[in-house]
């Protein structure tokens, strides 16, 4: 692979313009997750009009099977399913991940692309703060447990790959020292859009080592900032009451809070992007075979250094993520197993205890009958 892409390609090509440019690269098994809506239906969308097969996860199934509804209307004889997807929940993603597999037989490029921004505080049904537990430990469990899938499908010249939706939400808002593995939970301190920053460094920082891991076995990663679009349900959190109410803590007067001027600069200078624009980085670097493994991609280039992090460059960082985000998903699947044990012993200790009483109703009873007939 290279490390140049088409010059024709900038901040305002759209996504069917890349589909288009790509097509004989399209004939590919695709999963987008998030794909109900926004960047990731016009992503599916795009890939679905020049013949991929693709797979929209998405939590809510109403939505999900409308949106194939929609893409099948506009293209009769697009192949594209949907499995429900929660990344907030580690038991949906496993059976995701099972669904999909028994479906499927290969996965050649795996798009995580739903997030949440900016929200109040709260958690995940594993209990984990939401905007790390879904923009980073939903994907990162989803990758493992799909990897032997990637795996096999990749080939040293048509590798398979991750494409991490990140943001340029990294560079602003992440915290300075990059992740705040010692309060995960924000439970002593939460800044919503700090939070969002720091979810979407670790898109790069997951990018980065799974690019490192796997490279070798045919299995590539990129992360990408698709660019500053108003027009997608990414925001419903950033205008509710409650951030309203909250406007120095977690509302847009929160986000200039923690802004350098330099930032600030930066945020200023980007151009408004409509949704069908938005997914153009996206689409190169899921399709167009000079990606760099590895990069971080904005305008549909690839980024020198800028708009990035500096932690990004931090290997033992990458390496510390993977391993936190590795020990959290193992001491959940433990606790989950713990519980469905208690289930199952629960169980049967409960029909033993009512066959107990079964035969203690039918003892006494035959008791009274032999009374009853000795008498008479």
């Amino acid at each position: 692979m290279g490390n140049s892409i088409s010059g024709e390609f900038g901040a305002a090509t759209v996504g069917q313009e890349v589909v288009d440019k790509f097509a004989d690269k399209c004939s590919k098994t695709i999963i987008v997750t998030g794909a109900n809506t926004g960047l990731g239906f016009e992503t599916a969308r795009c890939l679905a009009s020049r013949g991929a097969t693709v797979v929209l996860a998405c939590r809510n199934s109403k939505l999900g099977e409308a949106a194939v509804d929609k893409i099948k209307s506009a293209i009769p004889n697009a192949s594209v399913s949907f499995i429900p997807l929660d990344l907030g929940s580690l038991k949906s993603v496993k059976d995701f991940a099972y669904l999909f597999q028994e479906k499927f037989k290969r996965l050649d490029v795996l798009i995580n692309n739903a997030a949440v921004m900016a929200c109040p505080k709260s958690v995940t049904l594993d209990g984990i703060e939401t905007q790390f537990g879904v923009n980073h430990l939903g994907h990162f469990y989803l990758v493992q447990l799909l990897l032997p899938t990637l795996i096999k499908s990749g080939a040293p010249s048509s590798p398979a790959r991750v494409v991490n939706v990140s943001s340029m939400g990294q560079y602003l808002f992440g915290p300075e020292e990059g992740v705040r593995f010692d309060d995960i939970n924000g439970d002593e301190y939460y800044n919503s859009w700090e939070r969002y920053g720091q979810s979407k460094l670790c898109n790069v920082l997951f990018s980065k080592e799974l690019n490192n891991r796997f490279k070798s076995k045919n299995v590539i990663s990129v992360s990408l900032h698709p660019g500053v679009i108003t027009g997608t349900e990414l925001l419903r959190h950033v205008f509710t009451l409650t951030n309203i109410k909250n406007v120095s803590k977690d509302g847009l007067l929160g986000a200039w809070s923690i802004l350098s001027p330099q930032k600030l600069a930066c945020l200023s200078s980007q151009r408004s992007k409509t949704i069908p624009e938005g997914v153009s980085t996206t689409l190169v670097a899921a399709l167009d075979p000079d990606i760099v493994p590895g990069g971080y991609y904005y305008d549909c280039k690839l980024s020198q250094g800028e708009g990035l992090h500096p932690a990004v460059h931090e290997v033992e960082l990458a390496i510390k993520l993977w391993e936190f985000s590795e020990s959290i998903i193992s001491k959940l699947s433990k606790e989950t197993a713990r519980k469905v044990i208690k289930v199952q012993i629960a169980k049967p200790q409960e029909s033993w205890m009512k066959l107990i009483f079964i035969m203690l109703l039918g003892l006494f009873a035959a008791f009274v009958g032999f009374e009853l007939l000795n008498k008479l």
